[in-house]
């Protein structure tokens, strides 16, 4: 009786249940405009770890981390394709691994997403310069410096080109037309030397070699190219003061050392200039290479120059010996033997070193003149014998 007393009361319950879940609104997902809320929150989701991944390749980029770089410019690419500056930056990650094809891909493409990127245009330029094709390289430069007429990296890569075109006239052009964006700078400087060799001034380039070691935060950076200058200039005293700038390990390099005992011997110091080139010998007498034909060259005249007889006449044999189509072997050679009194020995020497090297005035100049000297002798000795 209980039971069937309390039938009525649950479904009284019942119903009402029912009605207050008809009254609830059905389920039917996220509306419209939630989906586009959750769509932005995405974007700006990914924006925000492509601005982060996109930080870590730069740093990895600039410590020389190429790898890590590239893997974190590839997670970029993924989130973001059609971002110009993404592909920039992978294009200049695989550019520094060597992957030259794969870098003019994404430098092209970025250019494609970005007609302004000076960036994409310059870089390219550096690709097509690595393949040999300056003139597409200086097409390059050109429409990037066009874009940003202010960047030294985009004047000077089209100078540069110029000049290894040949066409020096035009880079001065170039240059002088830009100097009001880069009065004070010393890659121009250095740059503008370049150019002035290449037209033979040596005078000028040495003004602005040495402008460019003034204006240069660290002029070491310069010293070497400014000692080659003023040695091509014959200004033998300021060769030797910026050779005496370069630190241990470029001062004493081969090519240098013999630049500065020549430069020595022009200003009067022969025998310092014999000095350092016998400690260079030495330094290298026992190592694999040994001595080599150049400081043999070097060394035998300058021997010769300051008295030193023997020691020529080594550098002398050692020359014939290493390169017998070389006519400085035997031109050294003659002279000894005319110093001691072997003037048919002598007169042979130069006579083959002339048969090496017509075109040097200085054999010819001195196979004349022993020949003459001997005509005089036999004159002599013959005078001296009649009765």
């Amino acid at each position: 009786m209980k039971q069937i007393a309390l039938l009525p009361r649950i479904l009284c319950i019942t119903g009402s249940m029912t009605l207050a879940l008809g009254l609830l609104p059905a389920c039917k997902g996220p509306s419209s405009g939630g989906l586009e809320a959750r769509k932005a929150a995405k974007v700006r989701f990914d924006r925000v770890g492509a601005g982060v991944a996109m930080d870590q390749a730069g740093q990895a980029l600039e410590s020389g981390q190429f790898s890590a770089a590239l893997d974190h410019i590839d997670k970029v690419v993924a989130l973001l394709p059609d971002a110009p500056k993404a592909r920039l930056m992978r294009g200049r990650v695989v550019l520094e691994m060597g992957r030259l094809e794969s870098a003019a891909a994404e430098f092209k493409t970025a250019y494609r997403l970005d007609p302004s990127c000076d960036e994409c245009l310059y870089y390219l330029g550096v690709i097509y310069q690595r393949w040999s094709r300056d003139d597409d390289a200086l097409a390059h430069y050109a429409a990037a410096l066009a874009i940003e007429p202010t960047n030294t990296h985009y004047l000077l890569g089209e100078a540069e080109t110029l000049l290894a075109l040949g066409r020096p006239s035009d880079a001065k052009q170039l240059v002088d037309d830009s100097l009001c964006h880069f009065e004070f700078n010393s890659a121009l400087a250095h740059l503008r030397s370049e150019i002035a060799a290449a037209e033979g001034d040596d005078a000028q380039a040495l003004h602005f070699i040495e402008l460019a070691v003034t204006l240069a935060p660290d002029p070491a950076v310069y010293q070497e190219d400014a000692a080659m200058v003023a040695f091509n200039a014959q200004q033998w005293d300021r060769c030797l003061i910026a050779l005496a700038t370069l630190p241990p390990p470029t001062a004493d390099r081969d090519d240098l050392l013999r630049m500065r005992a020549r430069c020595l011997m022009l200003t009067g110091r022969g025998q310092e200039a014999r000095d350092l080139l016998v400690r260079a010998e030495a330094a290298v007498a026992s190592t694999q290479g040994g001595v080599t034909l150049e400081q043999d060259l070097s060394l035998g005249y300058i021997a010769w120059l300051v008295g030193d007889v023997g020691r020529a006449e080594v550098c002398a044999k050692r020359m014939i010996a290493r390169n017998p189509t070389l006519c400085d072997g035997y031109l050294l050679k003659g002279l000894v033997q005319e110093h001691q009194g072997d003037f048919a020995g002598a007169i042979q020497c130069v006579a083959k070193a002339y048969e090496l090297a017509p075109h040097r005035k200085v054999t010819r100049d001195l196979l004349l003149r022993m020949q003459a000297a001997q005509l005089s002798i036999s004159g002599l000795v013959l005078a001296t014998n009649r009765p």
